[in-house]
């Protein structure tokens, strides 16, 4: 499962992930999705279950892996869908996201 900022026009006028330069497609609940770590290339295919997150909150905010960074938090996963492509202590990994 997963959160993703633009599931409806509510949920992105709370998350806003165009003021932090993201372009994101419209994907209702019950879409699915794939998330790929850029660095392991491990993928999960989650679903959307809820709107978020706020990512104009985090704009500017970086992770990196072996020189792969991505910028701004896009979609929040439970935890056993992070641990399908990441240690959870992490906390956040770059990721691809694609359908």
């Amino acid at each position: 499962m997963a959160a993703w900022p633009n599931a409806s026009a509510a949920c992105w006028d709370i998350t806003r992930p165009d003021l932090c330069g993201e372009n994101i497609p419209r994907r209702g609940c019950g879409s699915t999705m794939n998330v790929k770590h850029q660095c392991s290339g491990a993928t999960v295919c989650v679903t959307i279950a809820d709107c978020g997150p706020r990512t104009k909150s985090f704009c500017g905010e970086a992770t990196c892996c072996n020189g792969a960074c991505r910028t701004n938090r896009v979609i929040d996963l439970t935890p056993s869908a992070f641990s399908a492509i990441g240690n959870l202590s992490s906390g956040m990994v770059p990721v691809y996201i694609y359908e």
